[in-house]
């Protein structure tokens, strides 16, 4: 019976050693482990972060796009009015220059004639300007 307890001893004394390495592993993993959590809740505190600066500016966007786009939508018709009136501003010009000519007046002499014709290049330069305005926002 002794070689029994001599076995249970031996079995005893082994399975304390293996106890203590386990519980050594353990200790040093621990602050391995507690390091890398902290890390880890950091990283994930400063993606979570990015993620909502990014949200957000994606909400902004759609909505300076959806904007941009009801604008765009309406830019048609705006520059067809501005050709209109050019058009109709432009026969004026035509007659009154040539009302002045027949006179031996010049055309700076004309009253209002020549902030008409700056005026009139002006809305045709932005009717233009409009009809070719890039509403890509980046896409």
């Amino acid at each position: 019976m002794n070689t029994h307890r001599a076995v249970r001893q031996y079995l005893a004394k082994e399975e304390k050693k293996t106890e203590l390495k386990s519980e050594r592993v353990e200790l040093a993993g621990a602050a391995e482990i507690a390091k890398m959590t902290a890390e880890v809740k950091k990283g994930l505190d400063a993606v979570n972060t990015k993620l909502k600066e990014f949200k957000a500016a994606k909400d902004e966007f759609a909505k300076a796009e959806s904007k941009a786009l009801k604008v765009r939508a309406t830019a048609d018709k705006a520059e067809a009015a501005a050709t209109k009136i050019v058009v109709k501003a432009d026969k004026l010009i035509n007659k009154v220059t040539t009302m002045a000519e027949d006179l031996g007046v010049s055309e700076r002499d004309v009253k209002g004639l020549s902030e008409l014709i700056s005026l009139a290049n002006d809305l045709e330069d932005n009717g233009t300007d409009l009809s070719s305005y890039d509403f890509n926002l980046g896409q």
